[in-house]
């Protein structure tokens, strides 16, 4: 067995590349919407930034922290909003750790490629979960979406940033407000949801087929 602080610095670097190969995909798939005027802020907050492998576990912490703050001190919609966005990163750390056994178990490098993603997804058997993360992360975009429209989250947000500064996580206020003032731009959320739902699913059920019938993905990774 591995010396225990060996192992862990294993898990951390194998999660490290799993994110990183996950950000890129995302990067790739999303590509268009990153160009587009309209939504260029907010899939670059969430495909490089929210979903990025950088600060990822700081992200997480901070937004249970965060959530503690907001307390009695912003609308409840806003409290229930980053919930949803905690109960998302939970489920989504739990999916990546699983797979970073898997990358373990079957000494997959840390350069994987598509066919070894491919394998380590399908091994886990959990088309439910994943189907359930996509709706999920969806769920959580219009509510964030319509928190943006209203008057009254602007005002608490500002002053949430400044308690959020003087408790010393001014740093993931300063985030989530990012993510705020890129959705106060966009017209038509619904063309951004439904084309992440399309692609999602479609990716999901292509991850599901045969392996030689994943060829072009392959290719577009490579």
């Amino acid at each position: 067995m591995d010396d225990p602080k060996e192992y862990d610095k294993k898990v951390t670097e194998k999660k490290k590349a799993l994110q990183a190969f996950q950000s890129c995909r995302l990067n790739t798939t999303y590509h268009d919407l990153m160009q587009n005027p309209e939504y260029k802020n907010i899939a670059i907050f969430f495909f490089r930034k929210l979903y990025g492998p950088e600060d990822y576990e700081f992200r997480n912490t901070s937004m249970q922290t965060l959530h503690k703050a907001m307390d009695g001190r912003a609308p409840r919609g806003m409290i229930n909003a980053v919930s949803m966005v905690i109960e998302l990163h939970d489920l989504s750390d739990d999916l990546d750790n699983r797979m970073v056994d898997l990358l373990i178990t079957n000494d997959f490098g840390d350069d994987m490629n598509m066919a070894q993603y491919q394998s380590i997804y399908r091994q886990l058997d959990n088309y439910d979960e994943r189907i359930g993360q996509i709706e999920l992360s969806l769920k959580v975009t219009r509510v964030f979406y319509d928190l943006s429209r209203k008057w009254v989250v602007r005002l608490s947000l500002r002053t949430v940033r400044s308690i959020a500064h003087i408790l010393g996580i001014g740093k993931i206020m300063d985030f989530v407000y990012e993510g705020y003032t890129a959705f106060r731009v966009i017209h038509d959320i619904d063309f951004f949801v439904e084309t992440i739902e399309k692609r999602e699913k479609a990716w999901h059920a292509k991850m599901w087929q045969d392996g030689s019938e994943f060829s072009e993905l392959k290719n577009e990774q490579n």
